[in-house]
């Protein structure tokens, strides 16, 4: 899909999109990739808060101690009993000035553990949900979503949705996974599509009968011995098909490692 890509050529628009829009494009998304609503907690918040209470609850101390400290002098200096007066005051004083620098503390609290860390997606990492999404329509009804240039996802026609490798890579649980043997790997790097012998070779991959993968779903391509994705595709059989059947293609290469896709940091 993207072997030939030049922005230049193919790209012929780009815009923000309508809050609305954005909205629909994220319930898809989550809808199509259930991985993309699970919870992404944001430690760096909470751990930079808890450090700023502290200094907080040591200030009222040192100033109880001071009120203390006077009240005795001034009791020494007097009469018994006037002395047990204002030194009495004092102690009330204090008691009373500790219960009003104690107050914040609750609110100090709250602010270490914000309600929105709590409810963060993996696709809020993605795409945060102050970030606008770009629209960019290129040539043969390929839709490309970006967010300050950088593109995270793209569509062909009204299809699903595909992330783009670089975020693959970054969560490479998104996709359900198939694998190939070594011998395929040069042919999926020059954009050809898989065949089924590639996936049912001792070196290949495909999941169990019991999590079987239906036709037409995206899926990440995995090489025998490495780590990342080395292509996404999209399932022109079910993996219970491409074992049983064992000929033909079986995976459709739809982007992979040095397209053109690949190559683009901004559009």
């Amino acid at each position: 899909m993207f072997k030939n890509f030049t922005p230049k050529e193919h790209i012929a628009g780009n815009a923000p999109m309508k809050s609305s829009a954005q909205r629909q494009i994220r319930a898809k998304l989550l809808e199509q990739m259930p991985f993309l609503s699970l919870p992404a907690a944001l430690p760096s918040t909470s751990s930079s808060a808890a450090p700023a209470a502290q200094p907080a609850l040591a200030a009222p101390q040192s100033d109880d101690e001071d009120e203390e400290d006077s009240g005795r002098k001034k009791g020494k200096g007097g009469k018994k009993g006037k002395g047990a007066g204002p030194g009495g005051k004092g102690g009330k004083k204090g008691r009373k000035h500790d219960t009003e620098e104690e107050a914040p503390a609750p609110g100090a609290e709250e602010g270490a553990a914000p309600a929105g860390d709590e409810e963060s997606t993996v696709l809020d990492l993605i795409w945060p949900k102050k970030e606008t999404l770009s629209l960019i329509k290129c040539r043969e009804h390929i839709s490309i979503y970006a967010v300050h240039g950088e593109p995270l996802f793209f569509q062909h026609f009204d299809g699903p949705f595909y992330p783009t490798l670089k975020i693959l890579h970054r969560f490479p649980d998104m996709l359900p996974r198939v694998g190939v043997d070594r011998g395929a790997i040069k042919f999926v790097l020059s954009g050809a599509n898989i065949m089924c012998p590639g996936m049912t070779s001792a070196t290949g991959y495909l999941p169990p009968p019991s999590t079987n993968i239906p036709k037409g779903k995206p899926v990440a391509v995995h090489a025998y011995g490495k780590e990342n994705a080395l292509a996404i595709g999209l399932l022109a059989m079910s993996t219970d098909e491409i074992r049983d059947i064992n000929k033909n293609i079986g995976v459709e290469n739809i982007t992979f490692l040095g397209d053109d896709l690949w190559k683009i940091e901004k559009l």
